[in-house]
Order: C-alpha cells, then structure tokens, then sequence
C-alpha cells in the first residue's frame, strides 16, 4: 500500500480532505506550517510513508532538511491569488503580501493579467514572517494576504490574514504525481537492491568512489582481498585508505583502464578502473580487483577441463601465414563457408595445413564455443575406427566398457567434427558415416537406438577422391554427400611468395622460444630456399626453421650458413662419399631427432666433420669451451675420426 501524507495550513485542510477522498491509498493530512510541517514531516518519514505533499514555505524548508523521502508542491495558480485577493479587498484596498518564492510565479502571473501593483514581501522563515508582518502593523495596514503561516502572526498585531489557498484540481493532481514517483522509487529501489546483492554476493572486489573522492561501495570481497576485518570504509576519502590505487586519477582523467596488474597492501591484483559518466559528467569511479592467484588457478582449472574432453579448436584464420593471392583467398573462401553449416571436404597435399583450415572454419562459425573433434581416419585400426567414431552400447563386444561409451559423433553435438585422411576409411564404414549425414543420427555399435545429432562435418584428404570414385575405392555416394563445399589447398611451390614470410614467420617463433636473439635471412638464403620445391610443404619448412634456430648460433643466415651447416649433408654410400639432395638428406636424417639432444648430437658431429676432427675448431665454430666439447662428446659417445 502507498502512504502519502499532506501537510497543510489549516485554511486548506478541508480542500486537501476533498481530494484526498478521490483515492484508495492510504492518505494522511495534518495541519502545520513550516517549523512544525518539519517536525510532523520527520515523524512521518520514521513511520514509513512514502511521499509527503506540502506547500509555500513549508515545503521549501522541507526541501532545505535531512528528510530522505520525495518531498512534492502543491502547486498555486493565478487564480488561486485572484480569489485571495479578492477576499482581502472586501477589508480594505490597501493589500501587502507575504509569500515563499514558489508563490512568486502564480502571483506575477496575475499581476500581469490584471495590470495592478501590489507591495510584496518574500519570506524564507517564520522569523522573517514576524517581522514583516510587525513592520505592515506599524504601517497601519489592516489586511495581508499570502502563506499559510501569516495567519498564526497576523491576529497577535492587529491584522486580518488572508491565505492564498490551493484549489481541488490543484490537489488532486499533486496527489497522482506522488502516487507515480512512489512506484517509480520503489521500482528503482527494488533495482538497487537487487545491485546492491550483486556487488555484495561477486567474487570480484568492488570499490566506488563519487566525483569527490569518497567511498560509496566496498563490498565484502574488496574487504577479504585486501584484508579488511571492519566496515567502517564507507564515506572515507579513498586517498587516506587506498592511495596506491590511484582511483581519483581515473576520477579525474575520465581514461578507463582495463587489467592492469598492481600491488596493493603486498598482493598482486589485476585491476580494472572505471569512470561512470552520466550527462558528459564524471559522477563515478569504479574500482574492479582480482586476486591474480584465483585467476590463474581458475584458467587451470578451465584448461583441465577442455584437456580431459580434449575437443577444442586452437587455430583461427590467423594461423593461416602468408601473403601470396592463393593464401588471402583460401583465407576469403573459408569465412565464406564458416557462415553456413554445410558439409566441406578439403584437399591439399601432406603439410598443407587441412586442419588448420577445418579449426579456423569452426572457429569463425556460429559454433565457435562448442565442440571441435578431430579423429584422423589412416591413425586407428578399422575395427576400433567404427567403435570410435560411432560409440557402443554396453556389453557390444568383449573388453567393452560395462557402461557403454560415447562415440566422437555424440560428443561433437552441436559442434564440428574433422574427419581427417577421409580416403583411408574402409567401404563398410563409408556405408555407416552416409547414413549418419543422412540421417544426422548415429547408433552405437551393438545398439538398436538411434541418437539425433547435429554435428557439422569437415573432411579432408591428400588424394584425389575422385579418381578413388573412379577406382572403386571410395563410394560414389559419400563422395557426392562431402563435396557440399570444396577447397583445394594450394601446395607451397605453387605459392613461393609466402616461402620468405614463412621462413621469418617460424625463425621468430623459435627464437622467441628458445631464448635467442631473432635471426635474419640474407637475400641469397631466402633466393636458395625459396626455389626449393618443399614437397612437405608448411610442415617441411617448419622443421626446417626449427631445426635451423637449434643448430645456428648466429643472427644473420648467409647462403653458407645453410649449405655447409645445415643442409649440404654428404653420406655414405657404398663406400663412397656422394653427395645427395641436399633437403632430402636433411629431411631424412632429421626425422626422427626433432629433440634439442639429438639436435645437439649431429651439431657437434657436423663441426667436427668441418673441422677435420679439430677439438679445437670445432668448439670455435660452436661456440663453447674445448672442456664442454670434450664433455659433451662423451656425454654423446662421439669418437673423433682422423
């Protein structure tokens, strides 16, 4: 129930009853003027009321006091004065007024309408309405219109008071607008309660200070960080409590800053600052702490999870390095498809980056937050493939979890699943994966009961399915169903621009990883590489580059550098020392000792060769003491041949 209380003089007590009697609410009205309309209207704020209607002095005075509810004005008209006036007139012509300011308007108003002139008097107390009055008594008036109060003065000297009285309508209309700012008051003090929880129950410490530099808000959490065991903060200058924070910068500057890393009292907090601007004014400051430990605990957390499901993309579009036209556009084609939920087949030679591509599709997609599987269809044996791809029912077959099993279809709902070396699986599952597109439902293996699924499927290949269609080897259907939206990766000697943006793209990451200084190519080693075909492609050059930041200590890459270190490599053969292709050689020697060890081992082994079994020279060219080679050697079982 709304409760309204008015507070009038007692001339208009009578009309305020009158439109009370108009309304439901519980509405109150006593009679009172200006110090005791103070004192009633305090009473009245203890006891709960929502809103309080007053006029003339009595609701400026109201206004001016402590009181912490919606104070509202009867509004006076022209002709509320005109009927006062006019009242006083029958007692003599001779008329002063004693008014608040919020008469001053309405009476104007009427001067202005009737042409006449009348001696006025402002008033902001009851002092100065006994004063006045006093001074019109020795002046020898005998009438005087206007607040409610003159008439507790106006008799004691001799003098009739007429009080400039607000009509019904006036009233009534007063009493709506206190019923519509106590809904909205009570709606947004609902709203800042409901803040108040919010900031009360938020893991985040919360600080707020006014444009004045004093606290408004320190919830519980702020408290707890930063080791406050009491609540007395509110309405301390932030400055005395907290000056390594710095918030009347912010307060000042209006520059919000967003995860900024500080010590405050000996911890370490990611802090957000915040100005709060209303009308193109700062009014606030917020302050947002986060303990920087609970944050690194919650993204290990985070990780754990998305580790045990393992189904998450890591590479967007912009994993997808270099610069030639066939790249941007591989690049362009691949949003395009990330816009619909088509099935795509990619195709492209080994190391052309197929899974790159399928992540970055989902990752642009409206899928992007939900499930990406990838299942490499040549790495599992054909009989576990189907049971992997498809889940099993409990008991399907012996060794089968007792509580069946989810298959990588089921898991990837909602989400993609990459089906990587499509050409490689066998007709009979062809048959199944057909009708699970079809379908876009799966059942387990030894189940009866089909499992709607809505899984978009990306597929790839290093072979022409085509020709496979042609063949036999791969039915028709399926090939028809995955070729929904085609790319064809372009293979690295068909794009060589992008070789030298590679080649530094990958230095510098390995660099960086390493600890060492980022290396540079001469224009003769970029030319030498850039002709090479890289049948391995991306993946080829890749190793290249790491294996080249291991091996390499110095920071410009001259031609030499490459064809004497690393990959002009003379092997034995038949006896005889020939000289094979040099990348090939390379490739073939590295591929199974992509550890620093190993790297290390064939390092010394190289520089001794160089070196014509000189430990000398050889620790020289490594950079290293001839004590650490020896070590080293050792360490390796590295004989030194002369």
């Amino acid at each position: 129930m709304i409760k309204i209380a008015i507070i009038v003089p007692k001339d208009t007590v009578s009309t305020a009853k009158l439109a009370a009697e108009k309304f439901e609410e519980e509405i109150t009205i006593l009679q009172g003027s200006m110090a005791e309309g103070v004192r009633l209207a305090k009473q009245l704020e203890d006891l709960g009321y929502d809103v309080i209607i007053a006029r003339g002095g009595t609701q400026i005075l109201l206004m001016q006091s402590s009181i912490n509810i919606p104070i509202l004005s009867v509004p006076i008209t022209p002709v509320d004065v005109f009927e006062a006036i006019n009242e006083a007139e029958k007692i003599s012509e001779d008329i002063s007024l004693v008014v608040s300011d919020n008469m001053i308007s309405a009476i104007e108003s009427y001067i202005r309408i009737s042409g006449r002139d009348f001696k006025m008097f402002q008033v902001k107390n009851e002092l100065e309405v006994e004063q006045k009055i006093k001074k019109l008594a020795e002046e020898g008036k005998k009438v005087i219109v206007g607040l409610g109060i003159i008439a507790k003065y106006a008799p004691l000297y001799g003098l009739t008071p007429i009080v400039i009285k607000s009509g019904k309508e006036a009233f009534i209309s007063t009493i709506k607008e206190a019923k519509r700012i106590t809904i909205a008051t009570r709606k947004e003090k609902k709203g800042k309660e409901r803040i108040k929880a919010i900031i009360e129950h938020s893991y985040e410490g919360i600080i707020c200070i006014d444009k004045k530099g004093y606290i408004t808000i320190f919830n519980d959490s702020a408290r707890k960080l930063l080791k406050y065991h009491h609540n007395k903060l509110i309405g301390k200058k932030i400055g005395f409590i907290l000056p390594e924070l710095q918030l009347e910068d912010t307060l000042f500057s209006g520059i919000t800053e967003t995860e900024v890393i500080k010590n405050l009292k000996g911890t370490k907090f990611m802090i957000s600052k915040i100005p709060i601007v209303v009308d193109n004014e700062i009014v606030n400051t917020v302050a947002i702490l986060r303990d920087i430990d609970e944050i690194q605990k919650a993204e290990e957390k985070i990780r754990q999870d998305i580790a045990i499901t393992g189904h998450c993309a890591k590479y967007t579009f912009d994993d997808v390095i270099g610069c030639s036209e066939a790249t941007k556009e591989t690049i362009r084609i691949g949003k395009e498809y990330a816009k619909v939920n088509s099935t795509v087949l990619i195709e492209g030679e080994t190391g052309t980056g197929k899974e790159i591509i399928a992540q970055s599709i989902h990752k642009h997609s409206n899928r992007s937050n939900k499930p990406f599987v990838a299942v490499n269809c040549a790495a599992l044996p054909e009989n576990l493939l189907e049971s992997e791809l498809f889940g099993y029912a409990p008991g399907a077959f012996t060794g089968a979890d007792r509580k069946g099993k989810r298959g990588l279809f089921e898991q990837a709902h909602t989400g993609t699943i990459f089906l990587d070396e499509i050409s490689e699986m066998n007709q009979l599952l062809q048959g199944r994966l057909l009708r699970v597109l079809q379908e876009k439902q799966v059942m387990r293996v030894g189940d009866n009961k089909l499992i709607p699924i809505d899984v978009r499927v990306i597929a790839a290949t290093n072979k022409n399915l085509h020709t496979l269609v042609s063949s036999g080897k791969f039915r028709d259907d399926l090939y028809y169903r995955l070729n929904v939206l085609r790319m064809k990766l372009v293979p690295l000697r068909n794009r060589r621009e992008d070789i030298p943006y590679l080649l530094n793209y990958f230095i510098k990451i390995y660099c960086d990883k390493l600890g060492k200084n980022t290396m540079t190519f001469s224009s003769e080693a970029t030319e030498y590489l850039s002709k090479y075909s890289w049948p391995g492609n991306v993946r080829e050059l890749r190793n290249f580059c790491e294996r080249l930041t291991v091996m390499t200590t110095k920071t410009k890459i001259l031609l030499e550098d490459i064809t004497n270190q690393v990959l002009n490599i003379e092997v034995n053969h038949n006896k005889r020392d020939k000289p094979i292709d040099i990348f090939r050689a390379n490739n073939n020697l590295f591929e199974h000792t992509l550890n620093l060890d190993n790297m290390e081992k064939v390092n010394i082994k190289l520089a001794l060769r160089d070196s014509n079994g000189s430990i000398m020279n050889a620790a020289k060219e490594l950079g290293i003491s001839r004590t650490t080679l020896w070590r080293k050697m050792k360490k390796y079982n590295i004989q030194v041949s002369r």
